[in-house]
C-alpha cells in the first residue's frame, strides 16, 4: 500500500499524546497553563488512533474500488490483522505477568483474565475491563472492529456517506441510551465499547474515500495552496474542543458525559486535519511527515502496549527516588516523566525491531492446490 507520511505524523502525535496523559496522571507535572488542557485530555490520541485505522484499512478498498483494481483478499487482510495486532499484544500480557504487574491490578483473575482478553471480549465484562493492563481496552474495540469490517464494508461500497452516517448515527445514539440507562452503573465504561466509537472509524473511512476520489488531483492543482487552511481549520476546532472538555473536567463522569454528543465533532477535526495536510504541498506535509514523528508511528503500537506499565512500575520501584509525597517535588516529577518517555520508548524500540518487525515479514500462509492449509 502506498505510504502516506502524513498519516505516520498523526500516528506518532497520538501515541505520544497517550504516554504524556498516563504519565502525567501519575506525576503531576503542569505544563504552562496555556497548555494545561492537553495531558489532561490526551487520552483523546485513542481517537486518533480509531480515526488513522478506519482510514488505513479501508484505504486499499477504496483504491481498488475507485481505480477497478483487484482488493486485497479477505486472507490477506486478517492475515495482516492478526500478524501486526496479536503476537505483540500477547507478548506485552506475558511480560505483564512476568513483572507481577497484572497479578496486582484490582480485580485480577489469571484465567477469566486471559479468557476474556485473548478473546478479545473483556471491555464487555465490568470485572475485566482493566484487569492485566488498563490500556488493552483498545485493542478489543480495534479487534472487533476488524471482525466486522467486511459487512461495514459490504455497504460502505454500495453507498460511503449513507453508511457514514448510519455508523455515526448507530454511536451517538449507543451512548446517549447509555447516559439515560445506565449512568450510575455502567455508563462510562460500556460507552467505552465499539459502537460508542463507530463514528469515529466512519470518519476515517469517509477521509480514505474523499483522499482517494479527489485527492490526488487536488495535490496537483492550485487548490492545494488552500489545504494548509483546512488543516489549520481542523487544528483550532480540535484544540477549541479539547479546551472545552477540559473546562469540563469538574462534572461527574465528566469525559464520557462530554463526548455522547461531542465525539463526532472529535473525528471530523481529525477529518479536516488529516484530509488538509494530505492534500497540501510539501511544505506542509513536512510538519507530519518528518523522520521524528516517522520513527514515533513505527514503534508506536508497542509504545501504546507498554507505556503505562512501565510508568507504574518506574512509580512503584521508586525510580527516580522519592521520599514522601513526590507530586509536591518539582524537580522528581520532571525527572519521573522524563523517565517514564525514555524507558517506555527504549522499551517499545527494542519489542518492535527484535520481535514485531520480524513477524511483519512473515508471508500470508499459502494454499494448498487441493483448498487446504
Amino acid at each position: 500500500m502506498e505510504r502516506l507520511g502524513v498519516l505516520d505524523g498523526l500516528r506518532g502525535i497520538a501515541v505520544l499524546l497517550v504516554l504524556w496523559y498516563h504519565a502525567w496522571e501519575i506525576s503531576w507535572l503542569a505544563p504552562p497553563p496555556w497548555l494545561a488542557f492537553l495531558p489532561a485530555t490526551g487520552f483523546v490520541g485513542v481517537h486518533l488512533f480509531f480515526f488513522l485505522s478506519g482510514f488505513v484499512i479501508s484505504y486499499p478498498f477504496v483504491k481498488a474500488a475507485v481505480y477497478g483494481t483487484a482488493a486485497p483478499t479477505w486472507g490477506h487482510f486478517a492475515w495482516r490483522r492478526f500478524i501486526k495486532i496479536v503476537p505483540s499484544y500477547v507478548l506485552s500480557i506475558a511480560v505483564a505477568y512476568a513483572v507481577g504487574y497484572a497479578q496486582a491490578q484490582p480485580n485480577a483473575s489469571a484465567i477469566p483474565d486471559l479468557v476474556t482478553h485473548l478473546l478479545f471480549i473483556h471491555t464487555w465484562f465490568p470485572d475485566r475491563y482493566g484487569t492485566i493492563d488498563g490500556v488493552l481496552w483498545t485493542l478489543a474495540v480495534e479487534v472487533e472492529f476488524y471482525c466486522i469490517f467486511p459487512l461495514i464494508w459490504a455497504c460502505f461500497r454500495r453507498s460511503p456517506w449513507l453508511t457514514a452516517g448510519g455508523m455515526i448515527a448507530v454511536a451517538w445514539i449507543w451512548r446517549a441510551a447509555l447516559a439515560q440507562c445506565c449512568y450510575d452503573t455502567l455508563f462510562a465504561q460500556w460507552e467505552e465499547n465499539l459502537p460508542g466509537y463507530l463514528d469515529i472509524f466512519a470518519f476515517g473511512m469517509l477521509a480514505a474515500q474523499v483522499f482517494t476520489r479527489l485527492g490526488e488531483r487536488w495535490r496537483g492543482s492550485r487548490a492545494s495552496l488552500a489545504s494548509p487552511v483546512v488543516a489549520l481549520a481542523g487544528i483550532y476546532l480540535l484544540v477549541e474542543l479539547l479546551e472545552s472538555l477540559y473546562h469540563f473536567s469538574l462534572h461527574d463522569q465528566w469525559a464520557a458525559v462530554w463526548q455522547i454528543d461531542k465525539r463526532p465533532l472529535l473525528g471530523a477535526a481529525f477529518f479536516l486535519i488529516a484530509l488538509g495536510s494530505l492534500t497540501s504541498p510539501r511544505w506542509w506535509r513536512i510538519v507530519l511527515d518528518n523522520p521524528p514523528l516517522r520513527f514515533m508511528a513505527a514503534i508506536s503500537y508497542n509504545l501504546y502496549l507498554y507505556h503505562q506499565l512501565v510508568a507504574r512500575e518506574l512509580l512503584s520501584h521508586h525510580f527516580p527516588p522519592y521520599a514522601g509525597d513526590p507530586h509536591r517535588d518539582r524537580a522528581w516529577q520532571e525527572r519521573y516523566t522524563a523517565s517514564a518517555f525514555a524507558f517506555a520508548i527504549a522499551l517499545a524500540t527494542l519489542v518492535t525491531y527484535c520481535f514485531e518487525r520480524p513477524l511483519l515479514r512473515l508471508k500470508v500462509p499459502a494454499r494448498s492446490p487441493g483448498g487446504s492449509r
